[in-house]
């Protein structure tokens, strides 16, 4: 199964400039003006409220829009509904022994995880977009050398460094030799 995709401001692998300032240029056009998503109106009051906070505390990380709305709504509605499941069974113990109810309190944590991993609330997927926002700050001293013209040879000369000569010329040898060693 292929990982999902990453912001492009997080990140990490080969990509030139332009690659990563066109992704980046796209990724702001769908963020839909930088509006801060809003609970929908069918979220009961202790949804709505675990909805909000969750946006007060991303807002920093400036990775929501208003698109993001259905899947915290999808978020605050499994925190809730998992909340009264765990209160039910510690009402009454013997709910642990319905299927039908453990099938439901099942279906709801997939729910809270998948939200959860999408929206990075968890700790390993914060540890994760922190470690690749930091490789993304890192230069690869390497690669800033092989990119960058020396001082001494003209803009005009630079161009060559791109391609290969014309009178290179590589044999390959039809056999190879063995050792003796043997």
């Amino acid at each position: 199964m292929a990982r999902p995709t990453k912001s492009a401001a997080v990140r990490v692998g080969h990509q030139t400039k332009e690659e990563m300032d066109k992704r980046l240029s796209n990724e702001q056009k769908l963020k839909s003006s930088g509006k801060t998503p809003v609970p929908p109106k069918q979220l009961t009051d202790a949804q709505k409220k675990i909805f909000r906070k969750v946006v007060k505390q991303l807002k920093e990380a400036d990775i929501l829009c208003s698109l993001d709305s259905e899947i915290l709504a999808k978020y605050a509605i499994s925190v809730d509904v998992l909340a009264q499941i765990d209160e039910q069974i510690q009402q009454d113990i013997s709910l642990l022994g319905s299927s039908s109810f453990m099938a439901s309190r099942k279906q709801y944590m997939s729910d809270f995880f998948r939200c959860t991993n999408e929206l990075c609330l968890s700790p390993q997927s914060r540890a994760k977009m922190a470690n690749m926002q930091m490789n993304a700050q890192k230069t690869d001293p390497l690669l800033e050398a092989l990119r960058s013209v020396p001082d001494d040879i003209p803009e005009a000369n630079a161009a060559n460094f791109d391609s290969v000569p014309d009178d290179l010329n590589i044999e390959i040898a039809d056999e190879f030799t063995a050792d003796d060693d043997e």
